[in-house]
């Protein structure tokens, strides 16, 4: 009996210390989980030191006030992203159909020495046209991938071939101008002026409507029957669908999303450049991609927020800023960003891992899966001990 205490004494204590090393693992664990999740943030911080230090002009009042006006359209486009990428799913057409939708706006409203088709519609009848169309081409994008069974990355692939296709196929002039104050108060209108070292600084309306339809998303996705719905599809569909959830009209509503803000982006681009061409957001899938991802949007669905998202769009126009005031060469821009992107995949391909982990270590904790074999052994080893 006295070996049988001993070693169920020794066995108490072995199994106490590993206890609180798993306790600080995970601990520590989730600590790095949270670091990685909000990535974005931490390399905003970073980087605006690291800009502040090669330049004075960076920290200039104009200079960040402009920060974000020049990347709000990207912005836009991350929303409509991410609420794609959380039902695990993705719309890489949405560079181009905000390229036709503000293109064909810029036709209908410019006169035709501008460019234009001559038809010179008013602004408010052309957003209604604009916002239409980018829900109709989401809603059909979304028919297409849940009725049809068609992949969806090679599905909006081709519909951002064709789109750009169109734009050529309708443009009597590679782009058109002048299209009047009124559409263009949301992407370059001012809310107010105000006085920095004796020199007027002009706050764009765009700035407020950032940070605006950001929180919109946000409350969407967390605090809305909808949002939980996409995060359910997101992490497992079949589950989700054993609960109840019509998965395919959830998908297709997040691309009707995605269509909405690839219009909406259309026309705080054009709004701000007063203008648009053929090539409008071209070669902007990367960085709408880059910056979800690194805002902590999962490849692999139902995990991320717009908060994250948010901050890697700021992070995005950071660099974009920071890079051009250090009149860094075009080549070394696209390396850096494109060194951004691959450390944001990196980055999430270590939370997925770590989540795997996480899940599987929480399963068998609450499996009895041989545990009596386990039990059974033990004592027969302590039987033969004490004879």
């Amino acid at each position: 009996m006295l070996t049988i205490n001993a070693c169920g004494e020794i066995s108490k204590s072995a199994m106490g210390v590993a206890g609180k090393m798993n306790k600080r693992k995970d601990h520590l664990n989730r600590v790095l989980f949270l670091l990685l999740d909000n990535i974005a943030w931490l390399l905003v911080g970073v980087s605006v030191v690291v800009f502040s230090l090669l330049s004075d002009r960076f920290l200039r009042s104009y200079t960040l006030i402009n920060i974000i006006p020049k990347v709000v359209p990207i912005g836009i486009l991350v929303i409509g992203q991410s609420f794609a990428m959380l039902t695990k799913h993705f719309d890489l057409s949405s560079e181009s159909v905000l390229g036709l939708v503000a293109f064909s706006a810029a036709l209908l409203i410019a006169s035709p020495e501008l460019g234009g088709w001559g038809t010179m519609l008013p602004g408010w009848m052309v957003i209604v046209l604009m916002l239409g169309a980018g829900v109709l081409i989401g809603m059909l994008n979304g028919f297409m991938i849940t009725k049809l069974k068609l992949n969806n990355l090679v599905y909006t692939i081709a519909i951002l071939i064709t789109l750009r296709g169109i734009c050529y196929l309708i443009s009597p002039s590679s782009s058109a101008s002048s299209l009047g104050e009124g559409f263009g108060w949301l992407g370059g209108g001012s809310l107010f002026t105000i006085t920095v070292d004796g020199k007027p600084v002009r706050v764009p309306v765009s700035l407020l409507f950032f940070f605006l339809i950001f929180a919109a998303a946000h409350v969407i996705a967390r605090y809305t029957r909808f949002g939980r719905n996409i995060y359910a599809v997101g992490a497992d569909r079949a589950a989700a669908e054993a609960a109840g959830i019509r998965s395919e009209r959830i998908i297709i509503a997040v691309y009707t999303i995605s269509g909405f803000c690839a219009a909406l982006a259309a026309w705080m681009l054009a709004g701000r450049m007063d203008s648009a061409a053929m090539k409008t957001g071209e070669n902007w899938i990367f960085s709408i991609q880059a910056a979800a991802i690194i805002g902590g949007i999962s490849l692999k669905g139902g995990r991320g927020n717009m908060i994250g998202a948010m901050g890697g769009v700021i992070l995005w126009g950071v660099l974009n800023t920071g890079l051009g005031i250090a009149q860094a060469s075009p080549w070394i821009i696209d390396a850096i960003l494109g060194g951004l992107l691959l450390l944001a995949v990196l980055l999430d391909a270590v939370k997925n891992r770590y989540f795997v982990r996480k899940t599987l270590k929480e399963q068998l904790s609450q499996s009895q899966v041989g545990l009596s074999d386990n039990y059974l052994n033990v004592n027969r080893s302590l039987a033969q001990g004490a004879k």
